[in-house]
């Protein structure tokens, strides 16, 4: 008896091991053990100096974090259960304000009937204009199961800008919210009319719902982390006409987390400021706005080229360039890079040809210093499939998207997969057409764990199944190859504000 109690805690430990070893060995045969390396092909690697790229190989699993540094590949941090997030993340504007954080937590644009407009008004609900957005709740029914409300249908919309945002601080116990619905000066005209339903039960209901919320032309908001201020405009269509405001949200400095005689949460129908009105057309369109540390920078589309504005925070014009196209510039994307002594702006621009096509033509980088605009970077063409470009005062970094067709392993159709990145360094100091001082090229095989999901396809030689020719762990074709940040000498990460956004 007394043996069985001692061998009884050893039993126990051993088996404990036993089972601790069992799963480290399942965790560590699902783990990317295969390679990562930047290859430099042509030039000098010291031309990487200025540039420091961030990225991660990630899967539903794990992530394994690296950097690139003064030309050198760092592996970095490797951490668990940090892989693939949801795939449709909520992004919100947020900022540091006073001793607390700010958030918008909505920002869109829905539509009045303009002065000019023809409206017809039905005492009855008529469901089948709100476009498939008919839901409405069981308190907006009457006990017969009917809606009672107005019907309203108008040729010409005037934009409401609305947006609501949030501040709290010390753990949520201060509070302070803002409500705005503002009218604007655009007018919104499209190819079939607009419609509003109006939907009334006593006192325990009333809700409006339109055939038409701007969610695709959501209002473009950005926060001045100097300024402690919250900027905005709305991106504008072919159906736009009159002008759009360029507005200050504020908070005004005077405002803290206590509200001011009860209005906390009340609808505003004016911003802290308007810095200035921007006539559009058809041929006119907003489609961005950046805060560029020393002001705001519109980005505006037109038949013929691209015209950006620089205004101070306080609503002075400081400089305008305007790039001529060969086409209108109809969409717009936007990539910003903070250096020590300023910001370069990456641009590609297009053409829509259709809903489903695009002609993009349009290749730029830009200087923003001193508050003026100096066009640094003008390629012939987009030099490559340039994923990120990093534009600098003397110095441009471009990084393509490199996928591999499985060299010959499979006969890829639809699926494929990033496994590689290219980086060039153009020198534009002479010249903005740009001459290639370095080439290089970061190579993973991740492409390799991504045959298995090829199930269907068949090699080129052989005739084998992807199955039979790679039997990596069944989460293995899920890794993917991202880049998270890059960073110019002496400056700070603009990507939290949306290093790459398409307008």
């Amino acid at each position: 008896m007394r043996k069985w109690k001692i061998y009884f805690p050893l039993a126990c430990f051993c088996g404990s091991l036993l089972v601790i070893c069992i799963i480290w060995g399942i965790v560590r045969g699902s783990l990317w053990n295969g390679q990562m390396e930047l290859r430099h092909l042509e030039g000098d690697e010291s031309a990487l100096a200025d540039f420091t790229l961030k990225g991660k190989i990630a899967d539903s699993q794990n992530t394994w974090d690296f950097s690139i540094e003064d030309g050198k590949l760092e592996k970095n941090d490797f951490h668990m259960g940090a892989g693939m997030g949801t795939a449709y993340p909520v992004e919100r504007i947020s900022g540091t304000w006073k001793e607390g954080k700010l958030e918008v937590w909505s920002g869109y644009g829905t539509f009045v009937p303009a002065a000019d407009s023809q409206v017809e008004t039905k005492d009855t609900v008529d469901l089948t204009v709100l476009k498939g957005n008919t839901h409405f709740p069981r308190d907006a029914y009457q006990t017969d199961g009917t809606l009672h409300g107005t019907t309203t249908v108008f040729d010409k919309g005037q934009a409401v800008f609305q947006l609501e945002i949030h501040a709290r601080a010390d753990g949520g116990t201060k509070y302070r919210q803002w409500n705005y619905e503002i009218p604007t000066n655009l007018v919104y005209t499209p190819d079939k009319p607009l419609a509003e339903v109006c939907v009334e039960n006593g006192k325990a209901y009333k809700d409006t719902q339109s055939s038409e919320l701007w969610i695709r032309e959501v209002p473009v908001l950005v926060w001045s982390k100097e300024r402690q201020m919250l900027y905005g405009t709305m991106t504008t269509n072919k159906y736009c006409s009159g002008s759009i405001g360029l507005y200050c949200f504020g908070p005004d400095p005077a405002e803290d987390y206590t509200s001011a005689s009860g209005k906390n949460g009340q609808k505003m129908t004016e911003p802290f400021a308007t810095l200035a009105e921007i006539p559009v057309s058809e041929n006119r369109l907003v489609l961005g706005l950046e805060d560029v540390k020393e002001g705001l920078r519109l980005f505006i589309g037109e038949a013929d080229g691209l015209t950006m504005e620089l205004y101070s925070y306080d609503g002075v014009l400081l400089d305008r360039v305007k790039q001529q196209t060969e086409a209108s510039v109809d969409e717009l994307q936007i990539q910003q890079t903070d250096w020590e002594d300023g910001r370069g702006i990456y641009v590609i621009g297009s053409h829509e040809i259709d809903d489903n096509a695009h002609y993009v033509h349009l290749f730029a980088g830009y200087w923003v210093e001193d508050g003026r605009i100096t066009a640094v970077y003008l390629p012939e063409s987009s030099q490559g499939d340039v994923t990120y470009g990093v534009v600098g005062k003397d110095r441009v970094l471009t990084v393509g998207s490199f996928q591999e067709l499985w060299d010959g392993k499979a006969e890829m159709e639809e699926i494929y997969t990033l496994n590689a990145l290219e980086l060039r360094v153009y020198d534009v100091s002479e010249d903005p057409a740009g001459r290639m001082i370095y080439h290089g090229k970061l190579e993973t095989d991740i492409d390799e764990d991504t045959l298995e999901a090829l199930m269907s396809c068949e090699t080129a030689k052989g005739r084998k199944s992807i199955q039979e020719q790679n039997t990596r762990g069944a989460t293995g074709w899920k890794r993917y190859l991202m880049v998270e940040d890059i960073l110019g000498k002496g400056g700070e990460t603009v990507w939290e504000e949306g290093s790459w956004y398409q307008y």
